[in-house]
């Protein structure tokens, strides 16, 4: 059966919601150009994993998927990303606490041949970051198409309860409501301050080019994985109005990379990609995530 989970709690102390409720830059509309060059920087994730999923077979492992996604971006002019690129197999693709994120010792899981696999990667291009994530099965699978079935309907009403500010103070609930009434457990459980979604930027030219990354060993795993350019503009902005979780209370206007990730019998399925949202409505950049693949196929 799906690992389900209990509906998640949005009681917040005073302080979380004061703090998530604060309106930063994030917050304020995007330019056109602006929004082209999130455009291209999605797109460019998403070509990457594509071209990963062409090239994947069974014996594969996580390590050689992000050491083959991480080079494959560098070949493209990639200078740094968000976090390193991510590739989780068969039971880690259900996120359970603490083990989603990318495999930074040893050789993690090795693909099967009845497998699922989520790729994920954040490219910054020209300063924009594009964060994404492919949920692509090993061959075809029925229980897979089902949850992919599922996610593009969910997907499809994103925009409208972002677009209506009423609808967007609850859209966490929604999302999670929405997945329990479907079978499926809600993967947010997995994550640190159950996140649906957070902000993305664009950087200046000192953050979008270094490319490297802080040592596992001095500051964590968690901190490891994510660039400089990324965790000092969350610090500087204070992490909770850039986060969307139960505890969000602020404004909703900005870009936002939206990763509804669902928890189904032995897998897990989500998608992730960026969404507009202005005073005029919301809207995602393009329908790449909706090109379904499979590995082998």
């Amino acid at each position: 059966m799906p690992q389900l989970t209990e509906p998640i709690s949005k009681d917040a102390d005073f302080l979380t919601r004061w703090l998530s409720g604060r309106r930063t830059p994030s917050a304020n509309p995007l330019t056109a150009d602006e929004v082209e060059g999130f455009r291209q920087a999605q797109r460019l994730g998403f070509a990457c994993a594509q071209a990963t999923a062409a090239e994947m077979r069974p014996g594969w492992t996580e390590a050689r998927t992000g050491t083959w996604m991480i080079e494959w971006l560098y070949d493209h002019g990639v200078k740094t990303m968000l976090h390193k690129p991510i590739a989780v197999f068969h039971e880690r693709s259900i996120a359970p606490d603490g083990e989603w994120g990318p495999v930074t010792q040893g050789s993690g899981a090795t693909l099967r041949d009845d497998d699922v696999v989520i790729l994920d990667c954040a490219p910054v291009v020209d300063g924009f970051t594009g964060d994404i994530a492919y949920t692509v099965p090993v061959g075809h699978n029925p229980e897979v198409e089902r949850a992919q079935d599922f996610l593009a309907r969910l997907r499809a009403e994103i925009p409208r309860h972002f677009a209506d500010p009423a609808l967007a103070q609850h859209v966490f609930e929604w999302v999670d409501d929405e997945i329990r009434a479907a079978g499926y457990g809600n993967a947010a459980a997995g994550y640190p301050e159950n996140v649906l979604g957070h902000r993305v930027y664009h950087h200046g030219r000192l953050n979008d080019r270094l490319p490297w990354f802080l040592p596992e060993r001095l500051v964590g795993y968690m901190l490891s994985w994510h660039s400089l350019g990324f965790l000092g503009m969350q610090i500087r902005r204070t992490i909770f109005p850039e986060v969307l979780g139960p505890k969000h209370s602020g404004p909703k206007t900005g870009i936002w990379a939206i990763e509804p990730h669902l928890r189904a019998d032995g897998f897990g399925a989500k998608f992730e990609e960026l969404l507009v949202v202005d005073e005029n409505g919301a809207y995602w950049l393009d329908d790449i995530s909706q090109q379904r693949i499979v590995i082998g196929g």
